[in-house]
């Protein structure tokens, strides 16, 4: 798809180049919006930085489906299980797809691979017609960047080492969250075998000495902190620290400018859902604007009903992620720790309720 010219009187507008705006693009050509419509920033000349083409991203079973409407999938891993547990205590519990009856609960994908899959699409998609009952009056959508001044925020006091890892032993389809004293730490499958992309959080001082440390130190740290499942470790980057904080955007409708993806909310990464909650944005925002669109109705009139529509899914998301971000920390609260997951192990409506929650969203 090729980008509107400044002078066209477009009816969208969407700022960023993004996983995010880029599905937008994607949805908003299923509802009918055609090239003239909609005014894009240019996809980069460049290459992406390598420290972004390898960032990885796990995809619920819900995004995974929305994304195969506009565009091939791209190389990945699914998530067949995924192993919850505590470091040093008994607690444990086990989600699968097979207990779902789904074919995976997730998909873990590069950034660059994603990106590409999205950017063909987009240059090999037909452009639909516009529609002459459209009125020339712009919507803005933010969906790159970062929540703004209008936000609140919370600190986790924590950074993440990001690296990717080859383990000793196979586990085709898992995907690992440990919660230790420091922080989750959690370990995503990745297309080639063996292969983990590392997501381990803890106080920023520490996470930069680890990240520091040679590559034999830190195998052998990181198998002492997630324990023997899989074997022995072998460093196959360098490893990047990012610090992690919340922010919320407190309105992501004014005006006629609506804010969604990381431009509406950037989440602690403790159990994957920032870029899964983007998706979902990008989604219902692109069927309320086809339903003003085809209704004939100004296309700013569908915005505060987004917001009420998306609120739900975004303060329950925010709610969850903070919550196991910073409850699993408390190490008084270990016997209390160990007996939920041990109760959830053992609660199957529970189990399967909280896995549909992660794949789909609380629409589902």
């Amino acid at each position: 798809m090729s980008t509107a010219s400044p002078t066209t009187a477009a009816s969208v507008r969407i700022a960023g180049t993004g996983p995010v705006s880029l599905a937008l693009r994607g949805f908003l050509a299923r509802q009918g919006f055609g090239e003239r419509e909609l005014a894009c920033d240019p996809l980069p000349d460049a290459a992406l930085p390598p420290w972004l083409a390898r960032r990885t991203i796990a995809l619920s079973l819900g995004s995974w489906q929305l994304l195969s409407r506009i565009a091939a999938p791209p190389p990945s891993a699914p998530i067949l299980t995924v192993d919850v547990s505590l470091q040093q205590a008994s607690g444990r519990t086990r989600l699968t797809a097979g207990e779902l009856g789904v074919p995976a609960l997730g998909h873990v994908v590069r950034y660059d691979a994603l990106h590409d899959s999205l950017v063909r699409a987009l240059a090999r998609g037909p452009a639909a017609s516009a529609s002459p009952t459209v009125r020339a009056v712009p919507i803005t959508v933010l969906a790159d960047g970062n929540p703004g001044d209008d936000s609140s925020e919370r600190d986790f006091e924590q950074s993440a080492v990001l690296a990717t890892v080859r383990a000793g032993t196979p586990r085709d389809g898992f995907a690992f969250e440990r919660f230790t004293s420091e922080g989750p730490l959690a370990l995503l499958p990745l297309p080639q075998a063996r292969s983990w992309s590392l997501v381990w959080c803890s106080a920023p001082d520490r996470a930069q000495q680890r990240a520091q440390l040679q590559a034999p130190e830190f195998a052998t740290a990181l198998r002492a902190a997630f324990g023997p499942a899989l074997g022995s470790f072998e460093l196959l980057d360098a490893p990047i620290v990012a610090p992690l904080h919340r922010r919320l955007r407190r309105r992501i409708v004014q005006g006629n400018e609506v804010a969604i993806g990381n431009a509406a909310q950037a989440l602690h990464p403790v159990a994957g859902q920032g870029l899964n909650l983007g998706l979902r944005d990008a989604f219902v925002l692109a069927e309320m604007l086809g339903a003003a669109r085809a209704g004939g109705a100004p296309l700013q009139q569908a915005l505060a009903g987004f917001e009420r529509a998306r609120r739900a899914d975004r303060l329950g998301t925010v709610a969850v992620t903070d919550t196991l971000a910073s409850i699993f920390g408390i190490t008084p609260l270990r016997p209390l720790q160990s007996l939920a997951l041990n109760l959830l192990e053992i609660a199957p409506p529970a189990r399967r309720a909280l896995a549909r929650a992660f794949m789909f969203g609380p629409r589902s």
